[in-house]
């Protein structure tokens, strides 16, 4: 593979695989840890893999490696939602009432998402915690946007069915 072409992808898409094993619970170091070795098995093993399907492959080998860690830490994955707005809450003590509703309210949140399937929780992240186009999501799972598409709105209606039933 292209060096160039690796290069391109690791300052690119690195950043995003990074964000997203933290909103997962990751801790800073092993996020990089698993980026990095990430990267390391996509070069030693893509031969195979076609440069549009690289990042998919790469996100793919990062996942794989996060849940290999948590196995090992015998963890169960955490969902983080929006620590800086947690922490801002915390730094503006004018409303306290209103900071606790929103801790709960990600409590809840994060709730719901572990009831629905890994793949809509995932899609679900990219879309609305990382702020990622169709576009970008399918790059990065491997997949057609019409699929990314359906997806998210069947991700999105599994979402409302579980959130329903917690409040009812």
């Amino acid at each position: 593979m292209d060096s160039k072409l690796l290069l391109e992808i690791y300052n690119k898409q690195a950043r995003m695989i990074y964000f997203y094993l933290k909103k997962n619970g990751c801790s800073h170091e092993d996020a990089e840890d698993i980026v990095q070795e990430s990267y390391t098995k996509f070069i030693a093993y893509s031969s195979g893999v076609s440069s549009d399907k690289a990042l998919a492959y790469i996100f793919t080998i990062s996942m794989n490696e996060f849940k290999k860690l948590l196995k090992k830490k015998g963890q169960e994955q955490a969902l983080l939602i929006d620590d800086e707005r947690f922490w801002s809450n915390f730094a503006n003590d004018e409303d306290t009432e209103l900071s606790v509703l929103n801790i709960e309210m990600n409590q809840e949140i994060a709730s719901t998402l572990d009831k629905i399937q890994e793949i809509y929780k995932q899609l679900l992240l990219l879309k609305y915690e990382l702020e990622l186009s169709y576009k970008e999501i399918a790059l990065l799972l491997g997949m057609k946007e019409e699929t990314v598409r359906t997806y998210l709105f069947r991700a999105r209606k599994e979402f409302q069915k579980k959130w329903r039933d917690l409040h009812e």
